[in-house]
């Protein structure tokens, strides 16, 4: 008994040992320095919104092509989410000239930036040789005819080519920047950075969207190239500026510590998921996320169906419960600022899971009832219930990263809540599909089903988040020292 307890104090001494080398990059992190950092997210969000947004539609809609090929070629990145845990790994354990995360985040970042000019050309090419595709189908009672833009090879193989380049930029960027951050900064300020950073990812959305309808108010061959051109430009610029000087590189050290056998990496993750509080932590994520997002394609229909609300009005409903988020964040982190010994991140993932319960009832009574005030009511809830579960969620992520494989753990974190992102996007729609069946073709019975099953599911996460421990984690997770090598070679 003795000797297993001074192995297990030797074994924490080594992890604080890697602690301590570790935080050697960690320095204070004042709020300018943060908001400096947190603009990062701002080049992020003109990424995606220039993908997903313009992009998108100029394909569907200026150019006649078909939806499928396009909204798989845009998820191509959410398929490769996986591999980034390899890739935190890999930044982990290997260097470049002593830097670790920043030859992935920059590298990534100039993948991304060069997909955007190879897109534009290829979407020009596309448009350039437009050769409609037309079919008929005939049925008994109708006569339908389908026409689409089919396109050159060359344009398909450059659009297939830049969105491969897209997704792989991506993966190699996300969850090693993450891992900076959690390098740069030390423990007590890290909810405090992450939330910042996710704070302008948020307002960045918004940014883009205002900003991109006025660069591009209607379809052009000149204007969208100038876009595709100068956007990629100010984007690398602004990740650039973000993260100059930001990571510390490492010392020379041996290629491998004599005491730390090499492991492989499949070894290593059968190490970390042995630990119960990861596994739960993980489901927690992917759980919440999945929930969330399952009114994704559902709140609008469901508010234009059920209570004839205008597309204008509609439209509104992500700046109504966006600008509730962005409020909670804030508050959340004055309230952990302020009230330490009563508000941390267990507590602001609680109230923000309890809100979202509200927020689904609410909107379950609303269908159900009709009662279309509920629908205001839930959408200020919503925001509100996502801001304080963002901000303690980031926190429970920070927190249950070890020093030795900061990498490897956020990764993993950051798979969670990315297919469980997109598993509940397409869950939304055959829920609703479902329950339309099961109730005779009433939709707002189907809509109210579906909001009721996902305030269940909520109320379900709180059972997984009270069995969560910080002190257990710490106890069950591996404790290892910290290994560098000396090159990615």
């Amino acid at each position: 008994m003795q000797a297993q307890l001074d192995s297990r104090s030797a074994s924490l001494g080594m992890e604080a040992l890697a602690q301590e080398r570790v935080e050697d990059g960690a320095r204070n992190l004042g709020l300018l320095r943060n908001i400096k950092i947190g603009t990062f997210h701002i080049g992020s969000s003109l990424a995606d919104i220039l993908a997903s947004g313009v992009w998108n539609r100029i394909m569907i809609k200026e150019l006649g092509f078909a939806a499928t090929p396009i909204a798989l070629l845009l998820a191509l990145r959410y398929f490769l989410a996986p591999l980034s845990v390899w890739i935190g790994r890999r930044s982990d354990v290997t260097n470049w000239r002593g830097y670790r995360r920043m030859p992935y985040v920059m590298g990534g970042r100039l993948i991304m930036a060069l997909s955007y000019v190879l897109l534009g050309v290829a979407t020009l090419e596309l448009a350039g040789s437009y050769t409609p595709w037309t079919r008929d189908f005939s049925f008994d009672l109708m006569n339908i005819t389908v026409t689409t833009n089919a396109g050159s090879f060359l344009g398909w193989l450059g659009v297939v080519t830049a969105l491969v380049m897209f997704s792989v930029g991506s993966t190699l960027s996300s969850t090693t920047f993450l891992s900076l951050v959690h390098d740069r900064t030390p423990a007590p300020q890290r909810t405090r950075a992450v939330s910042v950073i996710w704070f302008f990812l948020i307002l960045g959305f918004a940014v883009a969207g205002v900003l991109y309808s006025r660069l591009l108010p209607e379809y052009s061959r000149e204007g969208f190239l100038s876009l595709m051109l100068i956007a990629p430009a100010v984007m690398m610029g602004i990740w650039i500026f973000s993260l100059i000087g930001e990571e510390t590189p490492i010392k020379r050290r041996a290629a491998r510590s004599a005491a730390q056998p090499s492991e492989s990496f499949w070894q290593t993750m059968k190490e970390v998921w042995a630990s119960r509080q990861t596994r739960l932590f993980f489901l927690f994520l992917a759980l919440t996320n999945g929930l969330f997002y399952t009114q994704d394609v559902l709140l609008e229909p469901f508010a234009g169906t059920v209570f004839g609300m205008p597309l204008s009005t509609t439209n509104r409903f992500s700046a109504y419960w966006g600008s509730m988020t962005l409020l909670a964040i804030v508050l959340s982190l004055i309230a952990i600022r302020r009230f330490p010994n009563r508000v941390n991140n267990m507590t602001l993932s609680r109230w923000g899971v309890l809100l979202l319960v509200a927020t689904f009832v609410i909107f379950t009574f609303s269908a159900m009832l009709q009662i279309r005030p509920f629908v205001t009511v839930g959408l200020v809830t919503m925001g509100l219930g996502l801001g304080m579960w963002t901000v303690g969620t980031l926190g429970l992520m920070m927190a249950m990263t070890r020093a030795w494989g900061a990498g490897l753990y956020l990764a993993l974190w950051t798979v969670a809540s990315t297919l469980a992102r997109g598993s509940g996007v397409a869950l939304g729609g055959v829920l609703f599909d479902i329950a339309l069946a099961l109730v005779g073709g009433d939709k707002a019975l189907a809509y109210g089903s579906v909001f009721l099953i996902q305030s269940v599911g909520f109320v379900m996460t709180l059972f997984i988040l009270a069995r969560l421990s910080l002190a257990e984690f710490e106890r069950e997770a591996p404790q290892k020292e910290v290994v560098f090598v000396d090159s990615m070679a």
